[in-house]
């Protein structure tokens, strides 16, 4: 391959920027080596231990071309809710989209009014498919949480149908936010209770979803939740930043600034701790 730099421009660049994503880097695919593309290579020679002069030569090349060689394709997904507006799904291409998780509920009330839409379609075109509960701390009961999440109807034994998620992350507004603080005991408590009250309603084990700072800074590092699968919100180009008391993840939101063909705007976006066959097994379709 030629050595590619700052301002190259041909299918070699594009080459190398696919390589990039497919080892988990944040890149855009465009066949253009600007800015982000060169930030991106140093970021990569950094990783490994090479000279981080942003220029892909012969040693890069080495070390990437081996990397991609033994590494099975990342296997991606996106997250959704009303805030991605309608989405036509029959231009969503599944060989880059391997799952959808797609908000369902809030606090006692509130369901997504785009829920059953974005479901029945991922169900007719066989994505891969699961919903999440955010999860509301104050004057809220988590009986009540889990009511609402189950009176949307659906159905967790369904094939093609992954774990329910809870999650746990900062409120609307500061006081909230604070109120956790002030009662962190309570809050664990509450959130053990969801978790519990899902899991014997449905039989699947939910998955938790929460950022290492939050977790830390409000909810105060509460043991005794390890043995739940983790879906970390961590943005960055390496490994995320776990909270403490988990030493993997099942599923990383590395960003939420992607963009898909065929959503209009910003997707967050996460890639599975596994393989396609692990995912389809999650799904109870292994």
């Amino acid at each position: 391959m030629k050595t590619l730099k700052k301002g190259s421009k041909n299918a070699d660049v594009k080459f190398l920027q696919q390589s990039l994503a497919k080892l988990g880097y944040v890149i855009s695919v465009d066949g253009i080596f600007g800015n982000d593309t060169e930030r991106t290579v140093i970021r990569f020679q950094n990783d490994n231990d090479l000279s981080p002069d942003g220029v892909v030569g012969s040693n890069t090349w080495a070390v990437l071309t081996d990397l991609t060689s033994v590494r099975p394709a990342p296997v991606f997904g996106i997250d959704v809710s009303h805030h991605n507006g309608a989405i036509n799904w029959n231009n969503i291409n599944q060989s880059q989209v391997n799952f959808v998780y797609c908000k369902a509920t809030q606090g006692r009330w509130f369901r997504d009014p785009m829920l059953h839409s974005n479901m029945n379609e991922l169900k007719r075109l066989n994505f891969i498919r699961g919903v999440y509960h955010f999860f509301t701390f104050k004057d809220v009961t988590a009986a009540e949480q889990v009511n609402n999440l189950l009176g949307t109807g659906i159905d967790f034994s369904q094939p093609g149908t992954l774990p329910p998620v809870l999650d746990v992350e900062w409120q609307q507004s500061n006081s909230l936010n604070q109120y956790i603080k002030d009662n962190q005991a309570l809050c664990a408590q509450k959130v053990q209770a969801w978790l519990a009250g899902i899991e014997a309603a449905t039989g699947r084990k939910p998955l938790i979803y929460t950022n290492r700072f939050f977790w830390q800074d409000y909810m105060g590092n509460p043991p005794g939740f390890d043995s739940y699968l983790l879906w970390v919100a961590s943005y960055r180009n390496d490994e995320p930043r776990l909270p403490e008391g988990w030493n993997d993840y099942a599923i990383w939101q590395f960003t939420e600034s992607a963009s898909v063909q065929g959503i209009p705007g910003n997707v967050d976006k996460n890639v599975f701790n596994g393989s396609v066959a692990d995912l389809r097994k999650l799904a109870l379709l292994g």
